[in-house]
């Protein structure tokens, strides 16, 4: 009854709206919170601990004068009048004790390395059973789980820092394995609710709100730590995690079929358009895994998503670092400069995605020339960008500026290699995903864990230069993979449930039984025949 009540409700709100823009709205919202709660680290981690005071003077005097020993003593050497004078390191103490400094963490580089990178440690090997819970129990309660337990999580996150680092990274390791589910239960919604002409764009505008998320919550998340302190940069996101998730799982519904505001029409165009694609009625109750492991398409959708992966965690991880040690700027001009980058990939990925989708309703270009040429602009124009801010220098212009069109282009990656798992097998496309993002969580805690070894508490320009350096040939090595290797078409074993089911419905049948059991599979090809005549 209470149900019904909402529903006459939300039908007067939105009826006009299709449902699948309403499910778009709010798997868009899913993403930027729960994103939020997982990267905000990455910014408060600057303000929660004690830098070294002289590594950063001499990280930031050579961008100020040119080398290291320029600033020694707070004075302009003789004839630099008009540069700006870089403070000494008694005064950098100083500022910062006149700044609240009393909640502040010791933790070394590799610690804050492990810190960064524990989340991933747990999110790693939840990623292919998340997969498999949404295709065998739906998206809605897989989802909605992931958004409730990051909030929770993220709450608990303060108390655990202050008590100590090993807390704070087992808090970390828990919100991950909670939260691995999410990207693939995702994936197993796309091919129950999107039309294939329009995934490329729905993958773009959603699954990329994470990049959106990152650019807002490295904008705000410094201002919050300036003036409510590092504590609140948990706090806020983690209530709004919990919020969304009770939305989530009051409003969705995992099929159309399913869905009590939908429209006739709506549901009609839906359920043709991706059956055609290769969507089976019914849930797959059984992957076929020695066809998956064995399959050449498959792995050509990993190995280059594994390279991608490499260079963006170094962006999200590090850079707010990298702004701070070795360009010089302030936890508030920090934030701001560090989200432009996620910014330009938003954009980027709707930019292609919508592209994408324009030239396959067309017919000027086959689906997998699409594929691959997006792919190649996804992956080898980040590797080039990677070299230009290496080279950069101090100007922060320049290295803004490059790595705005290292994300940019980099966006075209999912109009390209992340639909391609829809494109290769719908059915199983969840727990595909949740394959591939296995492999690639390797990468997401293993790239932290790599800057700070190179690093190793020297924040100069050289040794940042070699963290950038580190990304181009996994870039492009693996994009030269998927040009060789990838595919479009529906795998054989895409079918595997629906083979099963036939088989059933055959032995019924020569066992002499009086019932036949009637497949989702036999009612279409029925329907299919009685059109034809017709």
């Amino acid at each position: 009854m209470e149900q019904s009540c909402i529903n006459r409700v939300l039908q007067r709100l939105f009826g006009k709206v299709p449902a699948r823009i309403s499910l778009g709205a709010l798997a868009f919202l899913g993403f930027v919170v729960m994103t939020s709660v997982r990267i905000n680290i990455a910014v408060a981690i600057v303000g929660m601990v004690r830098q070294n005071a002289s590594s950063a003077l001499t990280a930031q005097a050579q961008c100020l004068g040119g080398n290291e020993t320029r600033w020694t003593d707070g004075r302009a050497k003789e004839g630099d009048s008009n540069r700006t004078i870089f403070p000494t390191e008694e005064q950098v103490e100083q500022g910062e004790e006149e700044e609240d400094q009393g909640d502040m963490l010791d933790w070394d580089e590799v610690t804050q390395g492990l810190v960064i990178a524990s989340f991933f440690y747990g999110y790693t090997f939840t990623q292919i059973i998340g997969g498999r819970l949404a295709e065998k129990y739906g998206t809605r309660i897989t989802f909605g789980i992931c958004g409730l337990t990051s909030g929770f999580f993220t709450l608990l996150s303060p108390v655990a820092a202050r008590s100590h680092y090993g807390a704070l990274i087992a808090v970390r390791v828990l919100m991950g394995f909670f939260q691995g589910p999410m990207w693939p239960s995702m994936h197993a919604l796309v091919p129950r609710w999107i039309p294939p002409l329009e995934r490329s764009r729905f993958i773009a505008s959603v699954y990329f709100a994470s990049n959106l998320s990152m650019m807002v919550t490295m904008a705000t998340t410094g201002v919050i730590v300036a003036y409510l302190g590092w504590a609140a940069a948990f706090y806020i996101p983690g209530t709004l995690c919990i919020v969304w998730a009770s939305f989530w799982l009051l409003l969705v519904s995992d099929d159309p079929s399913q869905h009590p505001r939908i429209s006739s029409e709506e549901r009609e165009h839906i359920e043709s358009t991706v059956r055609k694609a290769g969507s089976s009625r019914t849930r797959p109750q059984k992957v076929p895994w020695r066809d998956v492991f064995t399959s050449l398409p498959f792995w050509a959708i990993i190995i280059p998503d594994i390279g991608n992966v490499f260079g963006l965690s170094v962006y999200s991880s590090h850079l707010p670092t990298y702004m701070k040690n070795v360009l010089g700027f302030s936890i508030k001009e920090n934030g701001l400069l560090s989200s432009l980058p996620f910014l330009c990939r938003y954009t980027g990925a709707n930019t292609f995605g919508a592209l994408c989708d324009r030239l396959l309703a067309s017919k000027r270009i086959s689906l997998l020339m699409c594929r691959r040429v997006f792919s190649a602009i996804a992956l080898f124009f980040p590797a080039i960008f990677c070299i230009a801010t290496a080279y950069s220098g101090c100007s922060a212009t320049l290295t803004v500026i490059f790595l705005c069109l290292a994300n940019f282009t980099n966006g075209a990656i999912g109009s390209s290699i992340l639909v391609n798992y829809t494109d290769i097998s719908p059915n199983f496309s969840g727990t595909l995903f949740g394959i591939g993002n296995t492999f690639c969580s390797f990468m997401m805690f293993l790239a932290p864990v790599c800057v700070g070894a190179i690093i190793q508490g020297q924040q100069t320009m050289s040794q940042w230069r070699k963290v950038f350096w580190a990304c181009v040939p996994l870039y492009a090595l693996t994009e030269v993979f998927y040009l060789l290797t990838s595919s479009t078409d529906v795998q054989p074993w895409n079918s595997a449930g629906e083979e099963e089911e036939e088989e059933k419905a055959k032995e019924g049948k020569e066992d002499g039984n009086c019932t036949t059991t009637i497949t989702p599979l036999m009612v279409e090809e029925a329907t299919k025949e009685l059109n034809n005549k017709e």
